[in-house]
């Protein structure tokens, strides 16, 4: 299926991929961790917020009628603070000092703000009327018992790991995160540290595609490197499909003597769904499937293309097993210089970004060609200029994908 005879444009080969990814399924995670989590289920609250009516103020708890012919003089018969009850009622020319947080003492519906009081001789000058209900935070106001808080899908920020603390959610349910194993070829790759040898080269792309996995939401659960040799590739392909909910390879995807991923998998038994798609850079990218639903990955090996590639196809990949939506990290922008396009190609161009009144404006980072590895240095944004035009004038809108 697919084969290399045509390319296929990005949005169909997104639809292939997509169409063949489920969600994965949940797990309760403690708020500690839950920081960059999707919901698996919707987060129910199991009581009020706030639990109880409490004072908005620093002040006085008192009897509102009290106060309709201020100013009034109201005996001090006690305090409420955060955390500490009130130890009487409050009854008709009475009045508790309380705190901003503390629980409205029993008998009391009105809080008078401390800066409309005086104090004299045990008791409080109320000088301005107030009526029921004045700075008073009432139970279940913000957050009633039952109510659903956040929905399944919703991405865990500080704020909504705070709503879930609040509830007494303390282990929300969120979706496992997809296991990614990503494997790099070729005989010239040296991990950083060691001195080169003639005609040796670092592996960036493993760092950069791992930093690039966790960023999206999932976890490496391998990220090896392997020589140009047949059985090797083999053994570490098999190792990942058996392990990883995707496989993603780097280099040693064409069809020459010493590029073993294709014929790897598919002597593993995985299926190609496609592999040309029209995207420049990271348009020689093969996609299979196992029979028990892994997806592989073959990607070029050059940065740019490799880590482009990733991005447009492996990160949504991710997206649709986290239940995550792409459309969060997509928009239209302007383009603020021309930006080069090739007919019967989608160009992706690795651009800096800048907000304007009428939304992004993007300006290419430099040379984009596919093996130049400082174009995606400091990039936000992915242009996609369309495969109809050589070139998209400034000035034009643009379809924008934001990175990370």
């Amino acid at each position: 299926m697919g084969g290399d005879a045509k390319r296929i444009s990005i949005e169909e080969a997104r639809r292939l991929v997509l169409e063949r990814v489920t969600r994965l399924e949940g797990e309760e995670v403690a708020l500690a961790d839950a920081l960059g989590r999707i919901l698996a289920q919707d987060a129910v609250a199991p009581n009020d917020l706030p639990p109880f009516d409490s004072s908005a103020m620093d002040g006085f708890a008192v009897i509102a009628t009290d106060t309709d012919d201020a100013p009034v003089a109201l005996k001090i018969i006690g305090e409420a603070r955060a955390g500490a009850l009130a130890q009487v009622p409050v009854e008709h020319g009475m009045a508790i000092r309380v705190s901003t947080g503390a629980v409205v003492p029993e008998g009391s519906d009105a809080i008078v703000r401390q800066e409309l009081t005086e104090v004299e001789d045990g008791a409080v000058i109320v000088n301005e009327e107030v009526g029921a209900g004045t700075d008073v935070r009432f139970a279940g106001e913000d957050i009633r018992a039952g109510q659903t808080i956040l929905q399944a899908g919703t991405l865990l920020g500080s704020a909504e790991i705070g709503a879930l603390a609040a509830v007494n959610i303390a282990r929300p349910v969120v979706v496992r995160k997809p296991r990614v194993a990503l494997i790099s070829t070729g005989d010239e790759l040296v991990a950083p540290g060691p001195e080169l040898r003639p005609g040796q080269i670092r592996d960036a792309n493993a760092p950069a595609l791992s930093a690039a996995t966790h960023a999206a939401g999932a976890e490496i659960v391998s990220n090896v490197r392997v020589g140009d040799d047949r059985e090797s590739t083999i053994a570490r392909l098999a190792g990942g499909l058996e392990s990883a909910d995707i496989v993603a390879t780097v280099g040693g995807v064409s069809v020459g003597p010493h590029d073993h991923v294709r014929p790897a998998l598919e002597q593993l038994g995985a299926q190609q769904v496609f592999c040309r798609v029209s995207l420049k850079p990271g348009g020689q990218v093969c996609f299979y499937v196992t029979d028990d639903g892994t997806l592989a990955f073959a990607l070029p090996g050059n940065a740019a293309s490799a880590q482009t590639a990733f991005r447009v196809l492996v990160v949504p990949a991710i997206y649709a097993m986290l239940g995550r939506s792409l459309t969060l990290h997509t928009a239209r922008g302007v383009a603020e210089t021309d930006l080069p396009g090739t007919i019967g190609r989608t160009s992706v161009i690795r651009c800096h970004a800048e907000m304007h009144d009428d939304g992004w404006h993007v300006t290419p980072n430099g040379d984009q060609r596919s093996h130049i590895l400082t174009s995606l240095l400091g990039v936000p944004v992915l242009a996609l200029v369309p495969d109809d035009r050589e070139v998209l004038r400034a000035g034009e809108r643009v379809d924008i994908e934001f990175v990370g």
